[in-house]
């Protein structure tokens, strides 16, 4: 497959990566293109089961195709989130009716949690499912949701019956041609540039009450979740990866005082930090994937790591190949000034780099406190020297 994939990436999505970013046009032929090869079910059997152990050639794929453009990269992993978890977890009509289409990129799904007032707050939720006969009445406002102004179904979580902070939640598939329901673009974006992204409103959509993931409403997202911060990280990965050549290359092309910039130490400096924080990044990221490959939604600390690493390197890194390439560095078409935007967004999303390096320090912390292996965090050999 991968051998297919660089060809894919060689042939249709680096000729169209510059005119992507540059019109924040939207790509379906693109997405219809990858389809075809397979890469939104990667995860899936020939039979539209589930074949999580395929996850690292997913992370794998991400991060080739997001050297090149992340926004279509996230076209593609975002479908494969939707029908990952309608996979999962929907009942047999609904698995019927989306997951073969939209894996076909024929229908597009959106996985909608965050809220104009709640983003890491997931608590602070108000958008609300009232129950009514057999029926939910769904009420309520999301942002910054993938595929919202085009998308055909969204899973969206919602408390039931209440606002209030502890009120249980679910996960609402819901048809967005339903009455009450809309997407709409959100504002134009500095990085991800053509990935439609925006708002969905809900005002009183009637939702059956068999339209929803057979799981409790916040853990079932926080798989999903899970997923897709590996494959923010691999985002990443593929953004590290694309500076990096970019860098090199422009080291050797550019002259100043009679010989190439790379024969300077302070650009070699920047090289060698570069090059060894990708292969940190794309080796957290490998063990994130292979840990979610296991089942069970992978281990939430290595997604953590992973996801946390990865964009902070890439932000850093795309950076520093932007000072590498001087003034064409903040020329807006140039392909390390759209990496360096798409950096920045990859910190972002899934969870704030502070939210996850708060997360890891708030379990480290509680673990050693119970005696539990901190299994994620140290070797068994350094945990036994903490604790002696």
């Amino acid at each position: 497959m991968l051998g297919e994939v660089d060809h894919f990436i060689r042939t249709r999505v680096a000729p169209a990566a510059r005119a992507i970013d540059a019109d924040a046009g939207f790509f379906p032929d693109l997405l219809t293109d990858a389809a075809t090869l397979g890469l939104q079910g990667i995860v899936h059997d020939d039979a539209g089961g589930l074949d999580v152990t395929r996850m690292d050639l997913a992370r794998e794929v991400t991060e080739r195709i997001s050297a090149h453009s992340p926004a279509v990269a996230l076209g593609i992993a975002g479908a494969r989130l939707s029908a990952y978890l309608l996979a999962k977890y929907a009942p047999a009509h609904l698995k019927q009716r989306w997951v073969a289409s939209t894996l076909a990129a024929q229908t597009y799904g959106s996985f909608a949690i965050t809220e104009p007032e709640a983003g890491t707050d997931i608590r602070a939720l108000t958008t609300v499912a009232v129950p009514d006969g057999d029926d939910y009445l769904l009420t309520g406002h999301k942002c910054w949701v993938g595929f919202a102004p085009v998308a055909h179904v969204a899973i969206v979580l919602a408390k039931v019956g209440s606002t209030e902070r502890d009120a249980p939640m679910v996960a609402l598939v819901v048809d967005m041609a339903s009455p009450g329901a809309s997407g709409r673009p959100g504002p134009r974006l500095s990085g991800f540039r053509g990935m439609p992204n925006g708002e969905l409103l809900f005002d009183g959509v009637r939702v059956p009450r068999g339209d929803r993931l057979d799981v409790e409403g916040f853990a079932g997202m926080m798989d999903g979740l899970n997923m897709a911060r590996i494959d923010a990280a691999a985002y990443a990965c593929g953004l590290l990866r694309g500076a990096l050549l970019a860098s090199l290359a422009r080291a050797n092309a550019r002259q100043a005082f009679g010989r190439p910039i790379g024969e300077l130490q302070t650009i070699q400096r920047k090289l060698g930090r570069m090059a060894a924080d990708y292969r940190a990044a794309r080796e957290l990221t490998r063990r994130a994937a292979e840990s979610f490959a296991r089942g069970g939604g992978g281990d939430q600390d290595v997604v953590s790591m992973a996801k946390m690493f990865a964009s902070d390197a890439a932000r850093r890194h795309t950076d520093e190949a932007m000072q590498i390439h001087g003034a064409l560095g903040v020329v807006a078409d140039e392909d390390v000034n759209r990496m360096h935007r798409d950096a920045k967004v990859t910190q972002i999303f899934d969870g704030t780099s502070e939210i996850h390096e708060t997360m890891l320090g708030r379990r480290a912390l509680r673990m050693l406190a119970r005696g539990e292996p901190l299994t994620a965090f140290l070797d068994e050999d350094a945990y036994q020297e903490v604790i002696a």
